[in-house]
């Protein structure tokens, strides 16, 4: 894996479009501060407190440290996982399975698809498909599915094939917080 400098990373020159092109499997964690418009391959490390301009885009399985912050219009593969912290401008998009720390924000039109969600309150963007409640939040959902006979350690597929038959009735319920009901209709 490439090890970046900020000088190495500041020699690149934006192409046409004026896209600067970065490829896979980089480590940036040296580098703070990233312009507009560059484009990160997969599996790209970045460190804490990073910079990144409006409509950088990044691959599958990147991962970013504490606090980073992030300009509008930025996307992400799937798998990414961001620290505690990180802000992300308006109109962010983020592939399936993305993973979030504690605090982090979200300016308007944000969406994710399926992302995991350890938190009590709601995912405050747009979603699509299932939301996935972290391994983390384990112990929480199988004491709350306990009394409909769900047992939650095993892998997604295995628990949708015993919570579906169920849903309907485990949505009747009144139990739910608002975040948890939107949880589980995710799962419809």
């Amino acid at each position: 894996m490439k090890v970046w400098t900020q000088a190495e990373f500041d020699e690149v020159t934006p192409n046409d479009a004026g896209v600067s092109v970065f490829g896979n499997y980089g480590d940036f964690t040296q580098i703070k501060y990233f312009r507009e418009g560059c484009r990160f391959g997969e599996e790209c490390s970045f460190g804490e407190w990073c910079r990144f301009g409006n409509y950088c885009s990044f691959g599958e399985e990147c991962s970013f440290g504490e606090e980073c912050s992030f300009g509008e219009g930025c996307s992400f593969g799937e798998w990414c996982s961001f620290g505690k912290g990180c802000r992300f401008g308006e109109r962010c998009s983020f592939g399936e399975r993305c993973s979030f720390g504690e605090r982090c924000s979200f300016g308007e039109g944000c969406s994710a698809i399926s992302p995991y969600w350890s938190f009590m309150y709601e995912p405050p963007f747009k979603t699509s498909g299932k939301i996935l409640p972290s391994g983390l939040s384990r112990c929480h959902w199988q004491e709350r599915l306990d009394k409909w006979g769900i047992d939650v350690n095993g892998c997604y597929d295995d628990i949708e094939e015993q919570i579906k038959p169920h849903l309907a009735k485990i949505l009747r319920s009144k139990q739910w917080t608002k975040c948890e009901r939107r949880i589980l209709e995710s799962w419809k």
